[in-house]
């Protein structure tokens, strides 16, 4: 998986294992990494001790495999099982049948994920098919209902079949007791309906594009079916969705998931857009032939309605009689026509080059090989544009191209036809999960002709901006505020007039835009005018421009021929042992009344007692599992990659037979609380782990230093489409030097670092370095982490110099000491191309930061 999903699955797992033991809301408010989120856990009404939590990843993101990845992250953490039952909501019956053939494909990695998570005992099952569930089935295999809200969205009961009685289920109902919760019939007998099935047991419950089903009738279905978890994947959560988690498309486009950015050009007719989409799509066809993996890239047109005037007919009409075109190139796909049923467009004997539709292709359609978007319609719902528009920017195999135009998405556009297009796109990308930020810098205007080339000067022309907010021209030249104008239109808005004399004139409000105006998308729009008067796009930040910014990483060399990057699986060259530790689970005690077990989880408090006799009877097969079957079943959960098997085999048997005759643990007890202990067994590996490796990288560093050094045979590239940014600055201060487009979110203290090294001189460009992408950013290695210091700058004379900004509360903590160290020797290590600082606001001597840094410019 990407790493991005990773994590996204680990802050899954550490949600659901944490509010096992502890209150929702509290475990909501520690664990959630969702900047620009509400962090107040909002429980859903009759459901407040259900977990309800929304995971926001953007269109293009992997929702359905991450959804099927969850299932098992659920069943481990939470729910404290081995087969899950669960109910997958999807919006539409298209996404239905999509999901549906997605899971029941043995060679699609959506099913290969469930198969292997659950040994292959997995049933799919279609909500139509529920009556085909078996009574042995439950509990024995992973039996997974695929529907939509509306299967179950009724105000009456009656008008729906999961409701109704039906006597294909009475199998599961003999030992199923009377409640409360369960439907019954007038004459009082609980009706054998799958809803009251479901109810019963629980169900895990995925809500794909939840956005779609917050309202009040969709809220009472989750309360009729009595969910153990809900738990959403969405590009735009709803109001009252806990976010635990947010996904950046900076993110995305870090790990080759999504072609940004978006090279926009208007066009005069629709004709000319027609004709440049094809020339688009030829020119990228040319790149792809150099590839390796086949590409072949596909144009979709977007047509009118038929009471139109560019309706499908007349977009085809041009592509075979004026442009050429082939028509077996062509596929058109409307609720009429649907020629691309049965069509493989991966296939290299594939002949479809051009698509032309409506909406048809906004729902769950998905070729990686759409390019270039060509729209002659004006679409007045934002989200069929946002849907269309995605249809271009998924990477074809997730992976970066050789060819970099090939890393990006293209759209044509009739000005005529779309009013406002650069910022009708912006809305969109922000629809489909793009921060603010993301969306501006995700698309490259390109007007349809060079007008700045042997084009005098602008004389007295006008400059118009519509725009939510009134602008504050405070900062701009006498002459601009004088001729500027303001009036109030129909629609609540501003019209504000520049009256434009020179390119100078351009270049002030282009610079003060985010002085003249509070909002990003009225900044927005008076960039966008700028670049329509001057003729060009903004002015390309060093990484569009194709430069690198290289940092040289702490290596080690321990004379054996072998050089690693310093990490600190490499400070234990011959790895570690786990046998090497000392037996024990202090953590688990048995209390003097009876057997009752207490837990301790990570600070909470768990207790069990033992069963008694006739709980023991109805626990089943549990109960008859030997001690082997027991560290079995531990041994799948816990095997990891640098531990052998042998090693975990007997780790295991030192504690249970420890559990059993040391703590007095009967093993049905022990069979019985298995999840827990398994959790209990990760954490004491982990600590195992994290002091052997203290152990060896205070060896290694501090008291065998020659083996580190720093040199050109490992390095960090900081290039264009490589910044995974969660959340983005927003200040008003305006950085001249950042490496990227956009700026990675930062502090009061840190923004006053990032304004001292964007005024140096001395500073060529700098990076606000972004925390936890390994691959993308620079980091140093610590004992038990990775240390990722807040800024890489290059300076005028190809040094590297690297800040790391702390608070005065933090200065002297043990912490910010190890960081400082391995800073300092990495810098020692480079034969003086590169320079380490721990800056504070004042130093010992007195010095602000502006001292500090320049101190250690020299």
């Amino acid at each position: 998986m990407k790493d991005y999903q990773k994590k996204t699955l680990a802050k899954l797992s550490e949600f659901l294992s944490k509010s096992r033991y502890a209150s929702l809301s509290d475990t909501f408010l520690q664990v959630r990494e969702a900047p620009g989120y509400s962090a107040q856990y909002k429980a859903l009404a009759k459901l407040e001790d259900v977990p309800y939590i929304c995971l926001r990843l953007p269109t293009g993101g992997g929702k359905t495999l991450l959804s099927a990845h969850s299932i098992q992250v659920a069943a481990n953490s939470y729910l404290e099982m081995d087969y899950p039952l669960v109910l997958w909501l999807v919006p539409t019956d298209t996404i239905r049948s999509q999901t549906l053939e997605t899971l029941n494909n043995p060679w699609h990695p959506n099913r290969e994920v469930l198969d292997h998570h659950f040994g292959g005992q997995v049933r799919i099952f279609d909500i139509t098919d529920f009556n085909l569930l078996r009574a042995q089935d439950i509990g024995q295999s992973t039996c997974i209902f695929v529907a939509t809200f509306a299967s179950f969205r009724v105000n009456s009961t009656a008008g729906r079949k999961v409701y109704a009685h039906n006597e294909n289920l009475e199998p599961h109902f003999g030992s199923i007791p009377k409640a409360a919760y369960l439907e019954h019939s007038e004459q009082g007998e609980v009706k054998y309906s799958f809803a009251n099935l479901l109810a019963h047991y629980r169900p895990l419950v995925i809500v794909d594009e939840a956005h779609n089903n917050n309202s009040a009738l969709s809220i009472e279905v989750l309360q009729r079916l009595r969910p153990s978890a809900i738990i959403e994947f969405t590009a735009t959560p709803a109001s009252n969705s806990n976010v635990l988690y947010k996904v950046s498309a900076s993110e995305l486009k870090a790990e080759d998931m999504i072609k940004l950015p978006i090279r926009l050009a208007e066009h005069r007719s629709w004709e000319d857009a027609v004709t440049n989409a094809i020339q688009t799509r030829e020119r990228l066809q040319q790149l792809a032939n150099g590839e390796d993996q086949y590409i072949r890239p596909i144009v979709l047109f977007q047509a009118e309605n038929r009471d139109k005037d560019v309706t499908v007919d007349v977009i085809l009409n041009q592509l075979v009689d004026q442009e050429g075109i082939p028509r077996e190139e062509i596929a058109v796909a409307t609720g009429d026509q649907r020629e691309l049923d049965g069509i493989n467009l991966f296939d290299p004997k594939c002949p479809v080059k051009y698509i032309i539709t409506i909406q048809a292709l906004k729902e769950g359609w998905d070729c990686s090989f759409a390019y270039v978007f060509c729209s002659m319609a004006k679409v007045q719902s934002a989200k069929d544009a946002e849907q269309l528009l995605g249809r271009i920017l998924r990477m074809p195999y997730a992976k970066r191209r050789k060819q970099n135009d090939l890393n990006r998405a293209y759209a044509h556009l009739s000005v005529s036809a779309w009013f406002e297009a650069l910022a009708r796109i912006h809305d969109n990308l922000v629809s489909m999960g793009f921060e603010e930020q993301e969306a501006s810098s995700s698309i490259i205007y390109q007007p349809e002709l060079d007008i700045e080339q042997g084009t005098p000067d602008l004389i007295q022309e006008d400059l118009v901006v519509y725009t939510a907010s009134a602008p504050e021209l405070s900062t701009l030249s006498m002459a601009i505020q004088m001729d500027a104008k303001m009036e109030n239109t129909d629609d609540g808005q501003y019209k504000v007039t520049f009256v434009i004399n020179s390119r100078e004139d351009l270049k002030e409000l282009e610079d003060n835009a985010a002085k003249i105006f509070d909002k990003v998308e009225d900044r927005q729009q008076l960039i966008i005018q700028v670049a329509r008067k001057r003729g060009h796009s903004r002015p390309l930040s060093p990484a569009e421009k194709g430069e690198t910014l290289i940092v040289p990483q702490l290596c080690l060399d321990f004379g054996d021929g072998y050089h690693s990057v310093a990490e600190r699986e490499t400070f234990l060259p011959q790895g570690w042992d786990l046998l090497s530790f000392p037996v024990g689970l202090e953590s688990f005690q048995v209390l003097e009344e009876g057997h009752v077990y207490e837990i301790d989880i990570e600070g909470a408090k768990l207790r069990e007692r033992a069963l008694d006799l006739q709980e023991t009877l109805n626990f089943g097969v549990a109960t008859h599992w030997t001690e082997a079957q027991l560290i079995g079943w531990l041994d799948r959960k816990l095997q990891q990659s640098d531990i052998a098997y042998s090693t975990l085999i007997e780790f295991l048997r030192r504690h249970i037979r420890y559990l059993q005759e040391h703590k007095k643990v009967f093993l049905p007890d022990l069979v019985r609380l298995r999840f827990v202990l398994e959790k209990l067994l990760r954490k004491k590996i982990e600590q195992c782990r994290d002091q052997a490796y203290k152990q060896g990288i205070q060896e290694v560093l501090f008291h065998v230093p020659q083996a580190a050094y720093v040199g050109p045979q490992a390095v960090m590239v900081f290039r264009e489409g490589l910044y995974p940014a969660k959340n983005f600055y927003q200040g008003r201060t305006i950085f001249s030097k950042h490496f990227f487009t956009s700026i990675g979110s930062m502090n009061d203290e840190e923004v006053e670092c990032a304004k001292v090294l964007d005024s140096n001189k001395k500073i060529k460009t700098w990076v606000r370095n972004i925390e936890r992408h390994q691959e993308s950013s620079f980091w140093l290695p610590t004992h038990d982490d990775r240390f990722y210091p807040d800024f890489v700058a290059e300076l005028i004379d190809g040094r590297i110099l690297v800040v790391e900004y702390k608070g005065e509360h933090l200065a002297t903590n043990e912490d910010t000491q190890e960081k400082d160290l391995i800073g300092r020797l990495w810098a020692d290590r480079s034969n003086s191309q590169c320079l380490f600082l721990m800056v504070t606001m004042f130093d010992e001597e007195g010095r602000d930061i502006h001292g500090q840094i320049s101190k250690v410019l020299g």
